[in-house]
């Protein structure tokens, strides 16, 4: 460790066994000193700390934003779901009420066959009501001559 010249003149005027003790507690000082922290190194210190805290706080803050944000999107979720149940609902009468048309259009179906079926018997029995007419007017005819 170097030493000033003032010092070494200082320590050359003392005992030796003196000396020694001095020189020990110089390098144990120089030691210290050098494991100490220096002002200066403490306030960077004291100024990353004060920043660790700022951001710290921005950061808390930003969680805060962040679960309120998670809150709400929740709270949306809920509500959509809840819009899901009730159009799954709508969709479930829907469909008992188309199966309930299906059914219906069936049985209208089955009429309208049986329906045309009527008509066609009815036609033929109109036709053959015309022939029986027909032959009816004729003898009327040939009975009037």
């Amino acid at each position: 460790m170097p030493y000033s010249t003032k010092i070494i003149k200082l320590l050359d005027k003392v005992e030796p066994t003196l000396r020694e003790v001095l020189i020990a507690l110089l390098e144990e000082m120089e030691r210290q000193r050098l494991e100490n922290v220096t002002k200066n190194e403490f306030n960077e210190l004291k100024a990353i700390v004060k920043e660790l805290a700022e951001a710290q706080k921005r950061s808390e803050e930003r969680l805060t934003r962040l679960e309120n944000v998670v809150a709400e999107l929740a709270e949306a979720q809920k509500r959509t779901e809840e819009r899901l149940n009730e159009l799954a609902e709508a969709q479930k009468r829907s469909e008992e009420r188309l199966t309930r048309l299906e059914n219906v259009v069936a049985e209208l179906a089955e009429a309208q066959k049986r329906t045309e079926e009527r008509l066609n018997e009815l036609a033929e029995a109109q036709k053959r009501s015309e022939e029986r007419l027909t032959r009816l007017e004729n003898v009327v005819a040939e009975l009037a001559e």
